[in-house]
């Protein structure tokens, strides 16, 4: 319960608190780097108000908004509830389901050829020959047969149950579709916010070489200090300048990368991603072996693997069955042209002599052991991926809390510079590089958060990210007009 609580708080936690608005301009002051909003804010966005996280219960997302217009912002949790309905692999792959519910009800009636028959034969003319006299009429023919095909090795039984893993096959191989795509969207959202930021840093420090140079042109005039300064500090506004550029590119880059995956491609490059690129806070250290088990349980291509290991052991034992012949039983009544009448009983059967279906067995049980030797590797491969991904967490993890608090405290000794080369008592070069040193540390910052937010996509997708999940399909509004299905979850007969 506690490892559920625990990823529970890295998903929703991070959908929440990503989604809350910054207090003041605590841009680069704080101990995470934040993201600020833009200057001119789209008259439909609306407030965010900060959630507070309760380590006991899982923390589930409010109703999903719907997906942005262009120009406006968008949520973690809009994003995700985007994908779920917009994302082009996943409703085509929703809809494309070979088994169905319906598919499992026709296996489990019986099929046609076990209706009964009704054999009937009635020759009410019947004349014979009498020499001398001509024809002599006689008693009509009659006979009647009721033939009822029995199953003695349950084949019926054993074809639902096929069909039944078939079908909860297929719906846990949606769902796998669906946690990768809300994975890879979370993946993608994180990353536009991280671009986000590093376009803002990028920005801050051409905002301070541009009023640098301004500073400097009017000493120059003054005689208060050398040409090569000011010729110094234009080469780094212009390097500066280029560097906001590709900053820039990345971000709308990201931003299409998003859209493309939530499945609005229209809205590409102009609706911006909401909130605060911040990890929640106190996360705990996490166990491998407690999460271990909750992936065992929570991984979709582990209970698609299940289901077709179950559905091979019925084709085993449907082969076993089909050796077993089926025979047709039923009373008859026969009266001949003499008027003598016959009651009996018909049973007639087939022969495995030309084939008695051993062969069929043999391939089925080595389907069967093929299945249970995929399922045995899946549970290793979650095992292993489960234990890499804890690992790169937690490393993660600690980086982020190494670097948090000392962009702030670089930023004080750097203004203080600044007041020193203010009153000409520090040259130039001294202040650059320590304002280089300073954006450096918080790209460093922004980098250890946004591996972060890349370790915790592939712990969720390690676990199978079950509270996700169970977020996507829990209470919610109806989807609008335009909007595609529920997402699927296989159900449980």
């Amino acid at each position: 319960m506690h490892a559920l609580t625990t990823l529970t708080l890295l998903v929703l936690g991070a959908a929440a608190q990503a989604d809350q608005a910054p207090a003041g301009n605590a841009a680069s002051n704080g101990p995470h780097a934040r993201i600020l909003p833009r200057p001119t804010t789209a008259p439909g966005d609306t407030p965010v108000r900060p959630a507070q996280f309760d380590m006991t219960a899982p923390i589930m997302p409010a109703p999903a908004p719907p997906i942005a217009d262009a120009g406006r912002s968008i949520s973690l949790e809009a994003a995700l509830y985007g994908t779920i309905t917009g994302n082009p692999d996943v409703v085509t792959l929703r809809n494309s389901n070979i088994a169905t519910p319906e598919s499992v009800e026709v296996a489990r009636r019986f099929p046609t050829t076990l209706n009964p028959t009704l054999w009937i034969d009635v020759r009410p003319f019947v004349y014979a020959r009498n020499p001398g006299h001509g024809m002599d009429q006689k008693d009509a023919f009659m006979y009647f047969s009721y033939r009822q095909p029995l199953e003695l090795g349950h084949q019926t039984t054993h074809r639902y149950h096929i069909a039944k893993a078939a079908y909860n096959q297929q719906q846990w191989t949606v769902v796998q579709a669906e946690m990768l795509a809300m994975v890879q969207t979370y993946r993608f959202f994180q990353t536009a916010a991280y671009r986000r930021e590093k376009l803002r840093v990028a920005e801050q420090l051409a905002d301070f070489n541009d009023r640098l140079l301004q500073s400097l042109n009017r000493r120059l005039e003054a005689n208060q200090v050398q040409a090569a300064d000011v010729v110094l500090a234009e080469v780094e506004n212009k390097a500066t300048r280029q560097q906001v550029e590709v900053a820039r590119q990345d971000y709308a880059n990201a931003l299409t990368d998003l859209h493309n995956q939530i499945g609005t491609p229209e809205t590409a490059g102009t609706a911006q991603p909401l909130g605060q690129f911040i990890l929640p806070n106190n996360i705990p250290a996490i166990d491998d072996q407690s999460l271990i088990r909750l992936a065992l349980q929570s991984r979709p291509e582990i209970h698609a693997a299940r289901a077709a290991a179950t559905g091979a052991c019925a084709a085993v034992k449907l082969a076993k069955g089909d050796r077993i012949p089926t025979p047709v039983v039923g009373p008859l009544y026969q009266r001949n042209e003499d008027g003598t009448q016959f009651f009996g009983f018909t049973y007639i059967t087939p022969l495995p002599i030309l084939n008695n279906g051993k062969p069929l067995v043999v391939q089925r049980e080595a389907d069967y052991r093929r299945a249970l030797v995929a399922l045995q590797q899946a549970e290793q491969r979650t095992t292993t991926q489960v234990k890499a991904a804890v690992a790169k967490w937690n490393g993660a993890n600690r980086l982020v809390s190494q670097t948090s608090g000392l962009a702030s405290t670089l930023k004080v000794q750097v203004d203080r510079l600044e007041q020193l080369f203010d009153a000409n008592q520090a040259d130039l070069t001294k202040l650059l590089q320590a304002r280089q040193r300073l954006i450096q540390l918080e790209n460093a910052q922004l980098d250890a958060l946004w591996q972060a937010t890349q370790s915790q996509a592939d712990l969720l997708t390690a676990l199978g990210a079950p509270s996700l999940l169970a977020a996507m399909n829990g209470p919610g509004p109806g989807p609008g007009p335009g909007a595609g299905p529920q997402p699927t979850t296989p159900g449980v007969n």
